[in-house]
């Protein structure tokens, strides 16, 4: 785990932190400043290919300027991707900044990554999140969790909401839970309809930056755009 560098902030420059501990699901708390970066590192921490996250974890000593990132994402095949998330309307002005970030990071291994809050709310997934999150705490009869789980491992393709709560007549409230516990996941986009196909994180293909980068519907920081 990594030790966030400590980001100067002038007093005159009005900032909300939030420490948020998503435990269960992350192994430490991860500050997220603003609400842009609070929904990324709840949506990001929901996806089942998030291992760790880490805000602002190094500066890195670009040509001529050093650039601390917001955050450093690690996967569960090992692999560690940066991100970025900044407001839409900043991504033009800080483009040359973004191109030498890429290209230093990619010498050493990892994809650079610019979200903005557009693009988070786009599909509405950070409301998906924070509904699902609620029932993370929750208690459920272990009888219904086994029942759910041993239904989903026997069938790779998953199902849908409502064929699983009017099958094995359990409650939606049970299957938030468990995806918010990461033992289920969206097959698609995140959604809480009841079509929205669910599956068992056991029959993931991949859970890398690129299974990440999906989740949260953006392409790795082209140099050339």
């Amino acid at each position: 785990m990594e030790t966030p560098v400590r980001r100067l902030i002038k007093p005159t420059t009005p900032r909300t932190v939030h420490l948020l501990n998503l435990r269960g699901v992350l192994p430490a708390p991860v500050q997220g400043e603003a609400t842009t970066e609070s929904d990324f590192v709840q949506v990001a921490a929901l996806c089942p290919a998030t291992r760790y996250i880490a805000s602002q974890p190094e500066t890195l000593g670009l040509p001529g300027q050093n650039y601390t990132p917001d955050y450093r994402v690690e996967t569960f095949d090992g692999s560690t991707s940066v991100w970025e998330v900044k407001l839409e309307a900043k991504v033009p002005r800080n483009r040359a900044l973004f191109n030498v970030a890429a290209r230093y990071l990619a010498e050493r291994g990892e994809q650079f990554f610019v979200i903005s809050e557009k693009t988070l709310r786009r599909r509405r997934q950070h409301q998906v999140v924070r509904l699902v999150q609620r029932y993370a705490k929750g208690y459920f009869d272990p009888a219904d969790v086994a029942r759910v789980t041993q239904h989903l491992r026997a069938r790779p393709a998953g199902a849908p909401i409502d064929e699983l709560t009017t099958q094995l007549r359990i409650t939606r409230e049970l299957l938030f839970h468990l995806i918010a516990k990461r033992v289920l996941t969206f097959a698609s986009v995140a959604s809480t309809a009841p079509t929205s196909h669910l599956i068992h994180t056991d029959y993931l293909e991949h859970r890398d930056a690129l299974h990440l980068a999906r989740w949260l519907g953006v392409s790795a920081w082209r140099t050339d755009a």
